[in-house]
């Protein structure tokens, strides 16, 4: 018997949750919590072999609580089961000890799958949040490439400043600072200020 415990804050989509894997007669739901504080109690009185966490969580995230179930509790593996379809989150998850990340969108049977893959010591990734995880993996070598110049660049931009009023600003020509911003937009691969701003953002950037 696999025993499972679900944190997500939402009650209606964490009983949903429970219900349908109770339908396995290899599952036992042992815990259901609002919080990945509440979760980390109760593992201290009944642990569990698999955890579901969700990402968006008041106090701790689903995140930070990776870290903390694996400092605490490393026989426990955990899934992340959330709605960020984000490549970031996905690389973060990993790095901080998820053996499975799915979107809650999932198929009921593929949870399933997932939860008995991880229970038997492998991970799971389908094939659209390994391509997420690609995604994201590359945006962050090209982060690397970008220099303290096209930084200081993208800073401007995203406070609104023309292409005119950046190059006054940083003692240089319009030309050079065009072609800073195209740089940038290459290295980010996005095709306009709001696509970069945005990517920008999650990269850590800005």
């Amino acid at each position: 018997m696999i025993r499972v415990s679900i944190t997500d804050d939402h009650d209606l989509f964490r009983s949903g949750i429970a219900m349908l894997l109770e339908r396995s007669e290899n599952i036992q739901v042992v815990h259901q919590t609002p919080s990945a504080t509440d979760l980390l109690e109760k593992l201290k009185e009944e642990t569990v072999d698999v955890a579901l966490l969700d990402i968006s969580m008041v106090e701790v995230n689903g995140l930070d609580a990776l870290l903390l179930i694996k400092e605490s509790f490393p026989q426990v593996r955990c899934i992340v089961l959330t709605m960020h379809n984000e490549g970031q989150y996905v690389v973060k998850a990993i790095r901080n000890g998820a053996w499975g990340y799915l979107l809650k969108d999932c198929d009921p049977q593929e949870l399933n799958q997932a939860i008995m893959q991880v229970y038997n010591g492998k991970k799971h990734f389908n094939s659209d949040v390994s391509h997420l995880m690609i995604e994201a993996v590359n945006a962050e070598a090209n982060t690397k490439d970008i220099s303290k110049r096209e930084k200081e660049v993208l800073q401007l931009v995203a406070k609104g400043l023309t292409t005119k009023e950046i190059a006054e600003k940083l003692f240089v020509s319009k030309r050079t600072i065009e072609t800073h911003r195209s740089n940038i937009l290459k290295k980010l691969d996005v095709q306009n200020t709001a696509e970069l701003i945005t990517k920008a953002t999650q990269l850590g950037l800005l």
